[in-house]
């Protein structure tokens, strides 16, 4: 069958069904969604261990003021927020 631009299907490289639409080299919706799903899972285990590191860190080297006590909870926050989004992008560009 052809797709929209007159070229035939594409195989999805992973699981060799063919979809309309999609460019060579591209996963399926399907393999997308599956691979995404263990990246997550992969970024939450990392990024769990990051901020239990930044956390024993701040717990430890801040002074006892509230306000340095504030900024370090923030900072712990962060950390979780940027390192999830970076290995979860790492573990989709990686992952086969």
């Amino acid at each position: 069958m052809l797709s929209r631009g007159g070229l035939p299907e594409v195989p999805c490289p992973r699981c060799e069904r063919r979809v309309v639409g999609l460019a060579w080299g591209e996963l399926c919706p399907q393999c997308h969604a599956e691979r995404a799903g263990r990246a997550s899972r992969i970024a939450t285990r990392i990024s769990l261990a990051a901020t239990l590191l930044m956390g024993l860190y701040v717990a430890f080297s801040l002074p006892h003021d509230p306000m340095a006590r504030i900024h370090g909870a923030v900072a712990v926050l962060a950390t979780y927020i940027i390192v999830r989004r970076i290995a979860s992008r790492v573990a989709m560009e990686t992952m086969k």
